[in-house]
């Protein structure tokens, strides 16, 4: 797996994504915004990531290989969140809203501990459908 491309596909959607917000939410005076905005990310980065996996090895990864994958890009995908939350808000002061809790305060590591669980489970479940769907592509061409 391809932990560069992972990143940056995480980054790519993460940044866009918030830059699409807070274009909307200037132009059309609203308050857009919500969790599916930090899980987007790690969603499609993990599909991609699963159907790339299947393109080049020819094959699906076995159970090693995904939970090495998962483990790894669910520590990516929190310290990814994380930079871009704190160090964003310094940029963009509307990014501000991410960054809930102070660093270090219960809060905080509640609300990290809650982001890990839910990156691993969508890396997890993504990165398998994405397996699955380019193997059903290759298999389902290859019949016609």
């Amino acid at each position: 797996m391809n932990y560069l491309r992972y990143t940056g596909v995480f980054l790519g959607i993460a940044i866009l994504s918030a830059l699409v917000v807070l274009a909307l939410n200037t132009w059309a005076g609203a308050q857009l915004g919500s969790s599916g905005q930090l899980l987007a990310p790690a969603m499609i980065a993990a599909l991609l990531e699963g159907r790339a996996f299947v393109r080049d090895e020819a094959r699906g990864p076995n159970l090693s290989e995904t939970w090495n994958f998962v483990l790894l890009a669910t520590i990516l995908a929190v310290s990814l969140n994380v930079t871009l939350s704190y160090a964003g808000s310094q940029l963009i002061p509307a990014a501000s809203a991410q960054s809930i809790a102070p660093v270090g305060t219960r809060g905080f590591w509640i609300l990290l501990g809650v982001h890990a669980l839910v990156y691993l489970l969508a890396n997890r479940f993504f990165l398998g459908l994405g397996a699955r769907n380019e193997e059903t592509r290759r298999n389902g061409a290859g019949t016609q």
